[in-house]
């Protein structure tokens, strides 16, 4: 019988900086994301069994996502805060219908509609986490994302030209799926 060991196979440490993020739909993010979350879950439906003596937790039957949240470098264009802006104002639609017929014409969607049968308010993203040594350890598969909150932007005469300027949104999903069978290149 082979003995028990607490020592781990691998002992080298997650590092926050060995990421990349890409969307479908955004693909100037991959080179602007600044930071990114891997959403945590949470349980909901739990009920309490009462008895006469000490009640007991039951689980519940749903699963809810935390919010995917993405802080990304501001270009001069602001593309990337641009992009997700006239997405936003796609799905809600706020001035008229066409503000939706236009999510088509964003980012080329048309061809991927007709390819994947994606509907256009949505997007696909993969985060890929890599070793201390930068090879792919895992996928994040995020399927059907869309943007729910985007910040503002705040210029600033104080502030030199030096400093960065960032932009933060979030956006919900309906899964995601890790993968860790990547082969390292």
């Amino acid at each position: 019988m082979a003995a028990l060991s607490s020592s781990p196979t691998n002992q080298n440490l997650c590092q926050a900086s060995k990421f990349l993020l890409s969307f479908d739909r955004l693909p100037q993010m991959t080179w602007f994301c600044q930071k990114v979350n891997l959403p945590g879950i949470s349980m909901a439906g739990d009920i309490t069994q009462v008895s006469p003596f000490i009640d007991a937790p039951i689980p519940g039957d749903k699963m809810i996502y935390e919010p995917l949240s993405v802080t990304f470098l501001l270009d001069e264009q602001l593309l990337s805060w641009t992009v997700i802006n006239q997405w936003i104002k796609g799905v809600t639609f706020p001035d008229n219908f066409n503000q939706y017929k236009l999510l088509t014409l964003q980012q080329n969607l048309q061809l991927q509609q007709k390819i994947t049968g994606a509907k256009p308010q949505y997007s696909d993203a993969l985060l890929t986490v890599f070793s201390n040594k930068n090879n792919p350890i895992f996928n994040v598969s995020f399927s059907d994302v869309f943007p729910i909150s985007l910040s503002s932007i705040n210029f600033d005469v104080a502030l030199s030209a030096e400093f960065i300027m960032t932009g933060t949104a979030s956006f919900k999903f309906t899964n995601y799926s890790i993968n860790r069978n990547i082969v390292p290149q």
